[in-house]
């Protein structure tokens, strides 16, 4: 059967969602989310704190139960008792988590980034090394392969995470406000490497990554992001592209645009 012409399937899909507080899930930080993420395409959620971008991102990665809606990831519904069955679509996203990571503290850099491919494949930190090495080279992470992640500045402790991310491969990656407190040659560093994903690095199966940053300040995003949302209120906006976004005049947006743009 050629397949050729059928048109590209969503990879998050969330239809009529209400995000509840990860503390609290009877209360909706977002409500009635509408929102479809397709193969390559690079998407920003930006807002003020509190406003439910995290709990949103990993609502869409399937880690978060939602409220009310309907969630599909490459075209599975989520109801969040899929148990081992899901196990694969998991594989396939990558998350990059606020703060330092979630790194595990105790565990070394490299024991960190192996931890995905260890799960998976029920195998030593030795079993894995042909995988994890190249990666903490292309990322600048060789002479602290050894070090343990908890003695890392939070800048460093976010590339790790990033690599524990990229170990699988993923088709998708969240980030959720990675580039918070660091300073301009992080950032740069950052800004490069996402580039690359999302023109597709030779490593990471050479088509463009699909990608969903969430953040405080949009900014350093502007010139990468495709698409651009406002998390406000409870509410969910699309804002376009930049290009829309500038031209808006709506008084909500003038707001932002003006103290971020």
């Amino acid at each position: 059967m050629n397949t050729e012409d059928e048109p590209p399937q969503a990879v998050i899909e969330l239809s009529a969602v209400s995000v509840g507080h990860p503390r609290s899930p009877e209360t909706a930080l977002l409500e009635s989310v509408d929102w479809r993420v397709m193969p390559g395409e690079f998407w920003v959620v930006t807002g003020m704190q509190g406003s439910g971008k995290t709990a949103l991102l990993e609502t869409a990665a399937g880690l978060h139960p939602f409220q009310t809606g309907t969630l599909k990831l490459f075209g599975h519904t989520v109801t969040g008792t899929e148990g081992d069955e899901f196990k694969h679509q998991r594989r396939r996203l990558g998350v990059v988590f606020e703060g330092s990571g979630r790194l595990f503290h105790p565990l070394t850099v490299a024991e960190n980034v192996a931890l995905p491919l260890r799960y998976y494949r029920d195998g030593t930190l030795e079993d894995v090394s042909e995988e994890v090495i190249p990666l903490l080279e292309l990322m600048g992470l060789q002479g602290m392969a050894n070090v343990p992640s908890g003695r890392l500045s939070r800048a460093w402790a976010q590339r790790v995470a990033l690599a524990r991310a990229l170990v699988l491969k993923p088709e998708v990656l969240f980030l959720d406000n990675p580039l918070a407190g660091m300073d301009v040659q992080h950032v740069r560093w950052w800004r490069q490497f996402i580039h690359q994903l999302s023109l597709g690095h030779p490593q990471f199966h050479a088509k463009p990554m699909t990608l969903v940053a969430a953040c405080d300040d949009p900014r350093p995003w502007l010139e990468l992001g495709h698409q651009f949302v406002l998390a406000h209120e409870r509410h969910w906006r699309l804002l376009g592209t930049r290009a829309d976004v500038l031209a808006n005049r709506e008084a909500l947006v003038r707001e932002i645009t003006d103290a971020i743009f």
